[in-house]
This record gives C-alpha cells, sequence and structure tokens, in this order.
C-alpha cells in the first residue's frame, strides 16, 4: 500500500528545465534555486535527456512544481480498481464521500480510429457502486474542494455525458454501445479529474 501512495506522489511532479537538439544527442538545462544549469552529459535520445531532468526534480537537484490532482486520481483508481476510462469519467455527482462509495456508470473507450468517445461501461457488471478506503476520503475531499466546481442542486438526479480524455483501455468501440462525448445537462457536468491536455472541466 505504501507504494501506491509513493507512486501517487511522484506523479504530477515536473521539473524546470528545457531540452534542445545538439550536434551528438540532446542538451538538457534546468533551473535550481532559480537559476538555470547547463548539464554537463549529452543524451543520445530526448526520452533519456527528460528522464534525467524528472530524476533531478525527484533527488531536489533541479526546482518541481507538483500538481496534486493526479495523486487522488491514482488513489481512487487504484483501490476503487477503476479502469483509466471509468475513473476519468467520473464527475461530481459520482462520488458520495458521506457514504464511501463511487458510482461507475460511464466509461470512456478509443475506436481503433483513435477517436475518444463516451458511453456505457465494457459490459452490463461494469455499471457498479464501488466502497471507497477510508484511508483515502479526506484527500478526495480536499481534491474535490480545490479542483472541482461546486454542483447544482440537481446535479445527482441526471448522467452526463460531458468531457474528454485520453488513455483509454478499450481499443475498439461496439456500435450502439457509445456515442461521441458532449455536452451534458446541466448542472451535472463537472468532470472529477482535469488533466491538461486530456481531460476538460466543463
Amino acid at each position: 500500500m505504501s507504494q501506491v501512495f509513493e507512486l501517487a506522489d511522484l506523479l504530477g511532479c515536473h521539473s524546470f528545465g528545457n531540452i534542445r537538439k545538439a550536434i551528438g544527442g540532446y542538451r538538457l538545462r534546468y533551473a535550481r534555486n532559480g537559476q538555470m544549469h547547463a548539464h554537463p552529459e549529452v543524451f543520445a535520445t530526448r526520452p533519456a535527456a527528460e528522464w534525467a531532468l524528472w530524476a533531478m526534480g525527484r533527488d531536489g537537484l533541479a526546482d518541481t512544481n507538483h500538481d496534486r490532482r493526479y495523486r487522488a486520481l491514482v488513489l481512487l483508481a487504484t483501490f476503487a480498481s477503476l479502469r483509466w476510462g471509468e475513473v476519468t469519467a467520473l464527475r461530481r455527482c459520482d462520488i458520495d464521500l458521506s457514504a464511501g462509495a463511487v458510482r461507475v456508470r460511464a466509461a470512456f473507450v478509443e475506436r481503433s480510429t483513435g477517436e475518444l468517445v463516451l458511453g456505457a461501461p465494457k459490459s452490463r457488471a461494469g455499471r457498479r457502486v464501488v466502497g471507497i478506503p477510508a484511508a483515502i476520503i479526506p484527500l478526495l475531499q480536499e481534491h474535490l474542494a480545490v479542483y472541482v466546481a461546486r454542483p447544482r442542486a440537481r446535479c445527482c438526479s441526471r448522467a452526463s455525458r460531458a468531457g474528454r480524455c485520453g488513455g483509454a483501455t478499450s481499443t475498439r468501440c461496439p456500435p450502439g454501445r457509445t456515442q461521441p462525448a458532449r455536452s451534458a445537462p446541466k448542472g451535472c457536468t463537472f468532470t472529477i479529474f482535469v488533466i491538461p491536455g486530456i481531460t476538460s472541466r466543463r
């Protein structure tokens, strides 16, 4: 369990720096205490330079910025056994912290063309209510208070079909089961996990 919390803390940690193509490979510049420095090594590939920059931030050798939205996403997906498409389709009215439960009634899937659509879970059993461990409820309360807009009075009365996401696990979209993402009924359009470039808060 401690490894899951450690991973959740590491995700969303971004080191300040830049990577440029150079003769013989890639050069890395990083920020430390507000000052830019050149890394002495020339990296063979860009991913190698990106990994080095991330590792420097992890080890305290480079300035970092921490986006804590990822922490709640990892913990909820892990301890509630949710797929990526399910956890990124959650809205505020799907979360009942007083009862310690999350309702799964929609999921994002990816067509073979790469198009992302929002529809029902993979199977009838996919529509379910899952318990949330008490250990992560305070963190989810903080996440909702900081990152998610408050719902209107009727939020819990309707199902939403709003939002966009990436990285859904399914590669095909069965005909008749899913549809392109579209605007949801007013009052119930609050995406729980807003990831820059992947999801959008309505």
